[in-house]
């Protein structure tokens, strides 16, 4: 079977909360329908339930804010959302007019270790992420990753959702792919479990943790050792 490792980008390689709690804040400045003084703390506590950038304004609008922020993935979309990450999207991209821009993004221990194996094996590789996939792209060139390939939020709203992206890629199919997908939000692991072959949780990243998430160095000693087996022509279904 072919070895495919599939990569989460927010919170496995990157840590950019930060990057996205500037542009929030850039793109509500001097709009007094939205909350100016969401800190960052709030912020990272809201981005845990964050899927998409339209629902930002559920934490900025002041018309449409509630603190139980548990209810964001059951609250549909509205043309105020969408207008909302309109607004988002033109402002990251003022922003990303800056050379500077990606150094705002923070690399984890994690990217550097597995750099690399990258490097190496280009075509094991594939990152997943409700990004926006020309933010990652510039990101993981800045940083020289650019070769790996990308399935950004654009895939993710063509085909539904992560797990119909793999899918539609061939990579849930039992005997032609062995799929190891790391993630760091637990929502999103859920439905790969018992669909690849090793679905990993990230323990550095934004959600909270359990007794099954792994440590950077032992994600890594995983990917290691199947991209080894791999290599000897020893990858088998366990």
């Amino acid at each position: 079977m072919d070895l495919k490792i599939v990569l989460d980008f927010d919170g496995v390689l990157f840590n950019s909360a930060f990057e996205a709690y500037s542009v929030c804040n850039h793109t509500v400045e001097g709009d007094g329908d939205f909350r100016e003084q969401v800190d960052f703390q709030e912020f990272l506590e809201f981005r845990a339930y964050v899927t998409d950038a339209w629902q930002y304004r559920r934490l900025y609008d002041k018309s449409v804010f509630n603190r139980h922020f548990d209810q964001l993935p059951q609250i549909a979309p509205d043309e105020h959302d969408w207008l909302f990450a309109k607004r988002f999207f033109e402002a990251r991209k003022r922003m990303m007019e800056n050379p500077d821009w990606p150094k705002v993004m923070s690399p984890y221990d994690f990217f550097f270790l597995l750099k690399p194996l990258m490097s190496q094996h280009p075509d094991r590789f594939h990152v997943l992420s409700t990004r926006d996939t020309k933010s990652i792209s510039r990101t993981m060139s800045f940083y020289g990753a650019g070769e790996i390939p990308i399935c950004g939020q654009e895939d993710i709203r063509r085909e539904g959702s992560k797990i119909d992206v793999a899918r539609a890629h061939g990579w849930l199919d039992d005997g032609k792919h062995l799929t190891v997908y790391v993630d760091d939000m637990n929502h999103h692991l859920e439905p790969f479990e018992g669909k690849v072959h090793l679905p990993l949780h990230a323990d550095w990243g934004y959600d909270s943790n359990g007794d099954r998430s792994l440590s950077q160095h032992q994600v890594l000693a995983i990917i290691q050792s199947m991209l080894k087996l791999q290599a000897n022509g020893s990858a088998k279904v366990q």
